[in-house]
């Protein structure tokens, strides 16, 4: 059921705010020419009228005046509304990226907090732990059969995933500036130097990450591209200007309109495995109404955006021919 609400009557909650990169100036651009048109968002995603998605969006229209729709749904608790933001951020990146590793390691977090007051239930729950060891591995435990099932890693990579999520935890509690920068990889650290970052000091940390700035800029300066230093000319050696090596000029990449589509269309049978993962690992009969619900409701959002482009794109096809 969808409900019409003001846009400054919803909750920014901050433990879901710290799940979510800072906005891409792009989508924010086109927000704002929405509002500018007086266009009305899609409904929103809530849970206890705390925001659940799209927090720039929202921002963006507050104060605007223009009526907004959420979408109400249930969870058990807080831990399993935030533990299904991480999945839903997650299973949305291909690569395993720092960013991806955060999200798997905090849903992990959370999932295990809910588990163990019975807020949720795991998969195979009828199993025996020897016979889940025989389907999984050996260090399987039921707190992270989902987690496996969902992401296809192991239980061991789950367990770092989350160490490594403390990790940048602590980080942004010293400073949350490089723990975010960190997470989009505008700061390029190793994952196990990560972890390694979490007990050090405020001071040493920032030393550490000036380090390697410091130490990433050096290795583009100036004095190293080619063409940025001139070439020294001995008169006496002018018959030899022929044969010398003129370093090469890196042109910049022609605009490729193809480029977003064509990367769309690589992403695209990613989400058609996870769709497939759930259809094969799950007994869909014993899904609860809630989680039914909400992925009924996320994918009615997908079904609507794939019938909008096709849209577009069959009209390209159409006028061609």
């Amino acid at each position: 059921m969808m409900n019409m609400q003001q846009p400054s009557s919803l909750i920014i909650d901050p433990e879901v705010s710290a799940l979510f990169l800072p906005p891409d100036p792009y989508f924010t651009s086109i927000i704002k020419q929405n509002i500018r048109m007086g266009l009305p968002p899609a409904p929103f995603p809530v849970w206890n009228d705390i925001l659940m998605d799209r927090l720039n969006e929202y921002k963006e229209y507050v104060d605007t005046g223009i009526q907004i729709k959420t979408q109400p749904l249930f969870f058990t608790s807080k831990d399993t509304m935030l533990a299904f933001i991480c999945q839903m951020l997650a299973t949305g990146i291909s690569k395993t990226t720092h960013y991806k590793m955060y999200l798997i390691g905090k849903h992990y977090q959370y999932y295990k907090a809910a588990y163990y007051r019975s807020e949720v239930e795991s998969p195979h729950n009828g199993l025996s732990r020897s016979e889940l060891k025989e389907r999984y591995s050996k260090d399987i435990h039921k707190s992270i059969v989902a987690l496996v099932d969902t992401y296809d890693i192991s239980p061991t990579t789950v367990h770092y995933f989350s160490r490594f999520a403390s990790a940048i935890d602590s980080i942004r509690g010293k400073d949350e500036h490089i723990g975010m920068q960190i997470l989009s990889g505008q700061i390029k650290i190793p994952k196990n130097k990560i972890i390694e970052l979490k007990s050090c000091s405020t001071n040493e940390l920032q030393r550490y990450i000036k380090m390697v700035k410091h130490s990433s800029a050096a290795k583009i300066s100036t004095s190293k591209i080619p063409g940025n230093r001139p070439v020294e000319i001995d008169p006496s050696h002018k018959e030899h200007l022929d044969n010398r090596i003129i370093p090469e000029i890196k042109q910049m990449p022609k605009y490729d309109p193809d480029a977003a589509v064509s990367s769309l269309a690589l992403t695209v049978p990613s989400w058609t495995d996870s769709i497939r993962r759930v259809k094969t690992r799950s007994n869909l009969s014993e899904v609860s109404a809630g989680a039914a619900d909400n992925l009924i409701f996320q994918l009615g959002i997908l079904e609507n955006t794939i019938q909008i482009i096709k849209n577009e794109l069959e009209g390209i096809t159409k006028d061609a021919n």
